[in-house]
This record gives structure tokens, C-alpha cells and sequence, in this order.
């Protein structure tokens, strides 16, 4: 049997809402995933109260810059956060954990934390930036405390 490539950008993203599905269930999450190729929203979770909060998934395997969306714009609202999970280069090897953030579209929203390349339309955000100054996100902590109160 060959031997199938988990490197593929298609397979990357796949692993990485499920993988995102996963934490979210292990924590006791109410969360919904949205299927399909051109979709609009990732995972739905409802909080404790109710409400309906919004997780855009974006994963790498090497340590890429996170594409955000090609439309020259960058997506924020009160209740959507961007799930940014990066597999280290070792998505093929199931014994490593990748590292994962969960921040408020807000937050990534400042000028100063996402780009614009130079066609205009690729919206992106530093996965070096995001290792040296987004601590905080990372992993579940931040959007535990979120669900929780609203």
C-alpha cells in the first residue's frame, strides 16, 4: 500500500479542525463543526449561557505564516476567534502534540498583528509573532474564561 502525504494543505486544515474538536469536546465544550470545502464558519460552541461563539480554524504544518482569507480583509466580531494550530513540521509523526492558540478576532484585528501581502487580497498573520507575543491564547485557557461568562 502506499504511503499516503499528510503534507498537503487540504489534509493539514482537516487535522487541525478535528484536532481543534477534539480539545473543545475534552473540555466539555459544546461544539459544532460545519462541513464542507467553501464554508464560512469552522466550529460553533455555545456558552454556558447560551450564546454562539464563532472559531476559525487555521492550521500549518511547517512554521508558515497562517493565511487568514484572500478577500484583502480582515474578518473580526465580538464572538469569533481564530484558532491557530501549527504541527512543527511533524504532522505525520501522531506522538507529537502540535501547539495551538485560541485568540479573539479583535485582538488579531490591530493593525500591527495581521498583514495584507503585496496583491492585495492574502491576509495573513506572523506564526512568529504569534510564538513570541500571544502566550496568553495559548491553548484553551483564554477561551474557557470567555465561555464561561458570556
Amino acid at each position: 500500500m502506499a504511503k499516503r502525504n499528510a503534507n498537503s494543505n487540504y489534509n493539514t486544515n482537516l487535522a487541525s479542525e478535528y484536532m481543534m474538536m477534539s480539545m473543545l469536546h475534552r473540555c466539555g465544550f459544546e461544539a459544532y463543526l460545519s462541513l464542507g470545502n467553501k464554508k464560512g464558519v469552522d466550529i460553533i460552541v455555545k456558552t454556558k449561557k447560551g450564546a454562539i461563539c464563532i472559531v476559525e480554524v487555521k492550521g500549518v504544518n511547517k512554521k508558515d505564516d497562517y493565511i487568514i482569507g484572500n478577500k484583502g480583509v480582515f474578518d473580526f466580531a465580538d464572538n469569533l476567534f481564530y484558532a491557530l494550530i501549527c504541527f512543527n513540521g511533524e504532522i505525520s509523526n501522531l506522538e507529537t502534540t502540535p501547539h495551538f492558540w485560541l485568540i479573539p478576532s479583535k485582538e488579531l484585528a490591530k493593525e500591527h498583528h495581521h498583514k495584507i501581502a503585496g496583491n492585495g487580497k492574502t491576509v495573513f498573520v506572523s506564526n512568529k509573532k504569534i510564538r513570541e507575543e500571544f502566550g496568553r491564547y495559548k491553548n484553551l485557557e483564554y477561551l474557557s474564561t470567555y465561555l464561561e461568562s458570556n
